[in-house]
Formats: C-alpha cells, structure tokens, sequence
C-alpha cells in the first residue's frame, strides 16, 4: 500500500514509488526516485523534520518537502 514517506514509522524499511512536486528533481538528486530503498531513522528535536537513510547518506528533509514522496513498505533484507 502507498503512503507518503513521513507517514512509516522509525527504523521501517520502505522503497520509493513515485516523487511528485516543485522538488521533484532536486529530491531525485538526492537519491529519492523510483525503486530507492529508503530508512527513515529519526525526528530531529522540535519536530518538522526527519533524517533518511539514502544509498549510504543521511539526509534530512523537511516533513512539507518529503510529503511529496510515496513509499512502500519493504522487507528487512530485501
């Protein structure tokens, strides 16, 4: 099922399915395209924003910029 990346859970493994918006190309820049493997790991202190792992970087992004991001759940070790 597709939800918006801020939407799973801490430490949940998810794939992205599709990226959407204004920062659409500077969000695939990043590594957040079709097929990506993304963790989100953390809530940073204050709310509003939130760190991912992407192909090996943390990344923090704003919770308005990665709602443009849908996701699925993915396996542990898939």
């Amino acid at each position: 099922m597709k939800r918006k990346i801020t939407e799973i859970p801490v430490e949940c493994p998810c794939v992205v399915c599709n990226v959407q918006g204004e920062g659409k190309l500077r969000l695939s820049d990043l590594g957040f395209f079709r097929g990506s493997r993304v963790l989100p790991l953390y809530e940073c202190y204050g709310g509003g924003t939130r760190v991912y792992r992407v192909k090996d970087t943390l990344i923090a992004l704003r919770n308005r910029d990665a709602a443009d991001i849908s996701v699925e759940e993915a396996a542990e070790n898939g």
